[in-house]
């Protein structure tokens, strides 16, 4: 077992990077899967919804099990249900068995953040937490980045469900290094879960658990409608060429790569994550608002600073939510909870305001998406007003640094 907290970080780390790759690994072969399946491409999306979906119904059962299994325990089951999904994707053509292979995949999506957290929190004491979970956060742009470049290559090189049996090997690794490698906090008896009497509804008693999860469900609406309709917007709205618009779509995941880290260290530095998250969400109202105004020389500078603020917004909000909870019991209730605000989000978003677009033209759908960051940043602005909490008490471990 390791004893170096950042070794075992960087352990977690590759397990929380496979899941983004699994999630991310059909978006550069749809034209593919669609041959092999023999569906239409509005079919095959479908492969990657399932993965959303699965975290609306997972997030908050999620939690139940963390409690009943341990948080190591429950990683290893997460990588096991990754492993078994690519399995049973890799060996069917059959679409339907391939949405219930995506769903089994979508196991591990939708728990892997809580896990993380938990397990982040610790390893590390509060006060050093910030930069590992801000780190941490932004491994769905780490496997994007990494999926987008090495997939198609692979599936040129080794055939189409080549990557399926890659992951299930990298996934089926990562369990075998979770057990071996990792610890966790210690298992508890069912006569000890029910003493300490933790549960979902004390949880939801806490209003900044509503608020953070407010705040981050608006910054998900915002964020995956802007990936999905990026492209749309530089050819559609700014004429642009679909190369150059793509090019200009790719910059977004690419930025905010660092901020996650950024996020993390300085709320470590600062030891003000409301405050922060306050600015970075006025950052992102703006952006929303100049989306339709840019001239060509502010397409970066708008790219930018929305990946930026949204990375910050991302990070910070899951930084608190495991700071702002009364027992650190009930970690993995808040932010399973905050994840499925989030999941809804992600699913709510692009449809709702493509449909505005469709309808009303491109100046309705980015007012829409104006209104949304503005409400989160109201929601930030209430928690910035309210009385610091007491801190909650962490566990730590005695490794080394």
């Amino acid at each position: 077992m390791l004893k170096n907290r950042w070794s075992k970080f960087a352990v977690l780390y590759v397990g929380a990077v496979a899941v983004s790759l699994s999630q991310l690994k059909v978006v550069p072969v749809m034209k593919q899967l669609a041959v092999e399946t023999g569906m239409p491409i509005s079919d095959i999306s479908w492969l990657m919804s399932i993965f959303t979906i699965s975290g609306i119904f997972l997030a908050i059962p999620g939690a139940t099990l963390l409690t009943k299994f341990g948080a190591k325990q429950l990683a290893v089951l997460l990588m096991c249900c990754l492993a078994l999904g690519n399995v049973m994707g890799a060996l069917t053509s059959n679409f339907t068995w391939l949405l219930i292979s995506r769903a089994v995949e979508g196991i591990a999506f939708s728990m892997i953040i809580m896990v993380g957290i938990v397990l982040i929190n610790y390893w590390f004491p509060e006060e050093k937490a910030g930069t590992p979970i801000g780190t941490f956060g932004i491994f769905s742009a780490v496997g994007s980045l990494i999926g987008m470049n090495v997939t198609l290559p692979i599936v040129e090189q080794l055939g189409l469900k080549s990557v399926w049996w890659i992951l299930a090997v990298i996934a089926l690794v990562a369990a075998v290094l979770f057990q071996v490698l990792l610890d966790g906090p210690p298992k508890e008896s069912t006569s000890e879960r029910k003493a300490k009497n933790v549960s979902l509804l004390e949880a939801l008693r806490n209003g900044r658990t509503w608020l953070l999860a407010l705040a981050q469900g608006c910054m998900a609406f915002v964020l995956f409608t802007f990936i999905t309709i990026y492209p749309q917007l530089f050819t559609d709205f700014y004429g642009l060429s679909t190369e150059s618009a793509n090019f200009y779509a790719s910059l977004f995941g690419l930025f905010g790569i660092p901020f996650g880290v950024v996020a993390g260290y300085l709320v470590d530095r600062t030891g003000k994550p409301e405050l922060l998250t306050f600015v970075a969400y006025i950052m992102l109202t703006f952006s929303c608002v100049a989306a339709t105004y840019l001239s060509s020389a502010l397409y970066v500078v708008q790219l930018f600073v929305l990946s930026g603020s949204v990375g910050l917004v991302s990070c910070i909000i899951m930084i608190m939510a495991s700071r702002f909870v009364k027992r650190k019991e009930l970690i993995g209730y808040s932010v399973s909870f905050i994840n499925m605000i989030y999941y809804i989000g992600i699913v709510a978003g692009a449809p709702f305001v493509l449909k505005i677009i469709e309808k009303s033209g491109w100046q309705m759908g980015m007012n829409m998406l104006s209104i949304v960051a503005g409400v989160g940043t109201v929601s930030i602005f209430v928690l910035l007003l309210m009385k610091q909490p007491a801190r909650v008490g962490q566990q730590v471990m005695k490794g080394e640094e």
